[in-house]
């Protein structure tokens, strides 16, 4: 007899679920209706889409499958022409924020890019699979804008506590860390890392490379066409058409 009810108690809660999952499935489609669709647009079901705010598609537009764009209220995601986010990438725009992509962007798989200040990505400009593009610091916001044709590695971490401003052409190795916040490690406080926060925008100009397994500290800037070797800490601004590897990051060769 216990078996018995236990086995309905388990169908009742199966049978919920289900239908929990039913009405989600309608409401995403739902809010997918009162998107902005262009011409040719292409979605593999399911996809995810939460909150209020406007989603545009633009012609030739791809959601793969269980994508998920979350629309903040007063929020617009805008996805440009032929611009593909991949199988569970997930954008997320905070309230009255816009998240532009351009022409033939690319998010790919598990990729999260959640912003509350402001997104651009320039025409061709990717971000490769298990990125996390985020405010690593609560309460704390800035804008994420890349150039056309830049590319982040895989699995790269960039904090957007500040701005992050990426120019043209360029390249971030896979692994690579990019902080916009630090702590007051001296404020008598228990925790070294619970003092008060400090926040410096990073800013990566046009046809710079950044190399794999890179750290990238709040202020720094990497001038144009600078190079930065694999592994490297870089705690100070780079030169245009520097060199500089290490830990902390020194020049190797001047231009």
């Amino acid at each position: 007899m216990k078996t018995f009810i236990n086995l309905i108690k388990i169908k009742l809660l199966y049978f919920k679920f289900l239908g929990n999952r039913l009405s989600r499935f309608f409401y995403w489609n739902l809010r997918l209706a009162q998107a902005t669709l262009g011409p040719g647009v292409k979605i593999h079901f399911p996809v995810i889409i939460e909150g209020n705010g406007l989603l545009t598609l633009g012609q030739g537009a791809e959601l793969m499958k269980r994508t998920t764009i979350g629309l903040s209220q007063g929020s617009q995601v805008i996805i440009g022409k032929d611009s593909r986010i991949h199988q569970d990438a997930n954008i997320h725009a905070g309230k009255d924020t816009v998240i532009r992509l351009g022409e033939k962007c690319s998010v790919l798989t598990h990729a999260v890019l959640r912003n509350g200040k402001g997104v651009e990505m320039g025409n061709g400009s990717s971000v490769s699979s298990y990125c996390n593009i985020f405010p690593r610091e609560p309460g704390f916001d800035g804008k994420f804008i890349m150039g056309q044709g830049s590319n982040i590695g895989d699995n790269t971490i960039i904090d957007t506590s500040d701005d992050v401003i990426i120019g043209d052409q360029v390249a971030l190795g896979p692994f690579d860390i990019v902080y916009t916040h630090d702590h007051d490690y001296h404020s008598d406080t228990f925790a070294a890392w619970k003092g008060g926060v400090h926040t410096g925008k990073v800013i990566i100009e046009d046809g710079a490379w950044v190399g794999a397994r890179v750290t990238l500290l709040p202020g720094v800037t990497i001038g144009r066409r600078a190079i930065v070797a694999a592994g490297s800490v870089v705690t100070k601004s780079v030169a245009a058409g520097d060199i500089v590897g290490g830990i902390p990051a020194k020049p190797l060769i001047k231009k």
